[in-house]
């Protein structure tokens, strides 16, 4: 069995005394050989979850308001949770991938720029992996755990494949917050809490990138607890192994970062990187140099094309608008 329960970690004195707060029940440890997939959406996984206890999980990340306020609500019940990263936006802000680590919660992956694998080579599809672990990694300085998640939840077999050769764990969820259609966090509170009277537990998916997950999780965890949910908090018993080449280009990645907040030291991390490249709107891996005057951006509500003009806005900022 891939994952099994091991004993809860410290609570700080104010969570030990508080009975209003989730708290943890327990903590899984996942083993992560041969790249085992948890969750029972896409045909599903291993299922180590008991009635009422759930998993909480947020991608897309960290886009700094969001994160922060996301974090303030799961310190408020002293509770943890799960983070699956996307590289670029690591890169833009490793301050906060440190933040997030410090703060005693997971940290995972989930690709390089949020693309769709199914739709990629084979060798774009492992860059677009590696990439995203490295660059996570090299935010944090140091190991993360060897946890991805798909974006979109759409697997190809191949990528699946190649995380077991891997020992990297997939893990889809069993609760859409679905935050990424609407700014209305009440909404998003009442979609969690209808699927949850239903499944009773499960991976809680929501988007620290989202407004609505943002000022709707403090109340969200209010009711789990009102509710006699737990929370379980999944730990790693290996970290993940990342590639040298993949590491330098990470590393290579942080520097030009640094050197464009160098040059706008006032501006939002998140209009200053990542740069357009080519006239595209970001979406080049940034090993990749074609010669192009549009680009592409697929996202979960549509696409948008981007004019040569100027650099578009990225795909988590498109996420953000009405």
């Amino acid at each position: 069995m891939p994952a099994h329960a091991a004993e809860a970690g410290p609570q700080v004195a104010s969570c030990a005394t508080n009975p209003d707060v989730l708290g943890m029940s327990r903590m899984v440890e996942v083993d992560a050989a041969g790249g085992p997939l948890f969750g029972r959406v896409n045909n599903g996984g291993y299922d180590f979850l008991h009635d009422g206890e759930v998993v909480l999980t947020f991608d897309d990340g960290p886009l700094r308001p969001h994160t922060l306020a996301v974090l303030k609500a799961l310190d408020a019940h002293c509770t943890k949770a799960t983070f699956f990263m996307v590289g670029r936006m690591a890169v833009a802000d490793p301050e906060m991938v440190q933040e997030v680590a410090s703060r005693g919660h997971t940290v995972g992956a989930h690709t390089w720029s949020h693309a769709k694998l199914q739709g990629l080579s084979s060798d774009k599809a492992k860059d677009e992996i590696e990439l995203g672990f490295s660059a996570v990694a090299q935010a944090l300085h140091g190991p993360i755990a060897p946890f991805f998640r798909f974006p979109y939840l759409r697997p190809s077999q191949a990528a699946m494949d190649y995380l077991k050769t891997r020992d990297i764990a997939s893990f889809t969820i069993d609760v859409d917050s679905r935050d990424f259609r609407t700014r209305d966090g009440d909404a998003v509170k009442r979609t969690v809490l209808a699927q949850l009277a239903g499944a009773r537990k499960g991976i809680l998916l929501f988007h620290d990138i989202q407004p609505s997950t943002a000022h709707a999780l403090a109340g969200i965890l209010d009711e789990l607890k009102q509710r006699g949910f737990k929370v379980v908090h999944l730990v790693p018993k290996q970290t993940a192994t990342t590639l040298p080449e993949y590491n330098a280009q990470a590393d290579r990645l942080i520097a030009q970062r640094r050197a464009v907040a160098a040059k706008e030291p006032l501006a939002s991390r998140s209009l200053t990187w990542p740069q357009a490249g080519g006239g595209s709107a970001g979406e080049v891996l940034p090993w990749a140099h074609p010669a192009v005057k549009t680009g592409t951006n697929s996202q979960q509500t549509g696409s948008t094309t981007a004019s040569n003009k100027g650099p578009s806005v990225p795909w988590y900022k498109q996420w953000l608008m009405p």
